[in-house]
């Protein structure tokens, strides 16, 4: 029967702060304490791909295997503990308000611990010196590769036992000598809500017709109206237009009181005064008009 089986480094094998960026820290930590041994001389603590003409065990393996790596010193890394270090309100950076997307961004720090091991005290000792004077001098290095801040406030322990650091130690054979190296990287992410279009949609189309309400049908009142589908509670009566009468009331003429006619009005005519319906004789002024009146016309009957 096969046994299933999952590959540690995840379903991107690559290393990069996108994918897996703890995983990538380790990576980096690994390669730059590896380039600082590469170009030492043989027997000075050279280190090589190959393993057996190597001067120095770097791996990021825990604990480290006594029979694999012999008398020769060895050098490996633990990480400890993050944090997500806030920016600002809701970490915000950006927001998308058509597809409601958000982007967020924070900074993430940690540190990771360099465990120097050796045989021998004062060589564990140098060896964490070398490393950490070089994390310090070539941070510039690290922080290309993709560090916000990194290779300060190092702090060297003393040489103590190796403990659980190296398998099968009774504690007498093996040093350690452990370099705290704080690090910070930036992390920015981004998610948008699934089918915030379909949803935008349907919005504009429930807010497209006036909502309807269950009630009783009733009749428009309105001629060649439908039947409204909602109830009716208040309408107010439109107020009634004043009828004209038929009859033309009979006025003295002007020039003639004596003699009684009709007025009719053609247009911006003004109401003749009137007392309890009775109008008033229109008496000559013999001040003329600025202007002719053409608002009446007088139809004189005989």
């Amino acid at each position: 029967m096969k046994i299933a089986s999952t590959d540690p480094r995840g379903p991107v094998p690559e290393s990069d702060f996108k994918r897996n960026p703890l995983q990538h820290i380790r990576y980096l930590y690994l390669a730059f304490v590896q380039g600082i041994f590469t170009f030492s001389p043989r027997g000075a603590y050279h280190w090589d791909k190959d393993m057996e003409n190597s001067d120095i065990i770097i791996t990021a393996e825990s604990p480290l295997n006594p029979e694999t790596i012999g008398q020769r010193p060895a050098i490996t890394f633990t990480r400890a503990p993050v944090g997500f270090f806030q920016l600002g309100f809701d970490d915000m950076l950006a927001y998308d308000f058509a597809t409601g997307q958000k982007q967020k961004s924070m900074l993430v720090p940690g540190t990771m611990v360099i465990n120097c091991c050796s045989r021998n005290d004062i060589e564990s000792e140098h060896i964490a010196w070398v490393t950490a004077e070089h994390l310090w001098l070539l941070r510039d290095l690290l922080m290309k590769a993709g560090f916000y801040d990194v290779g300060r406030n190092l702090q060297i322990s003393s040489p103590s036992p190796a403990g659980k650091i190296v398998a099968n130690d009774q504690g007498d054979e093996w040093f350690c000598t452990t370099i705290t190296s704080p690090f910070h990287f930036y992390r920015t992410s981004a998610f948008t809500p699934l089918n915030q279009n379909v949803v935008r949609e349907i919005g504009l189309r429930l807010t497209a017709k006036p909502p309807q309400v269950l009630g009783t049908k009733i009749p428009d009142p309105m001629p060649g109206g439908a039947d409204l589908p909602y109830e009716q509670v208040n309408r107010f009566p439109e107020p009634a237009l004043p009828q004209q009468s038929t009859t033309l009331p009979k006025v003295p003429h002007p020039l003639n009181p004596a003699q009684l006619v009709t007025v009719k009005v053609v247009s911006g005519g003004l109401r003749p005064p009137s007392i309890n319906g009775r109008p008033l004789p229109i008496l000559r002024s013999n001040v003329g008009d600025s202007k002719p009146s053409t608002g009446v016309t007088v139809n004189v009957k005989v």
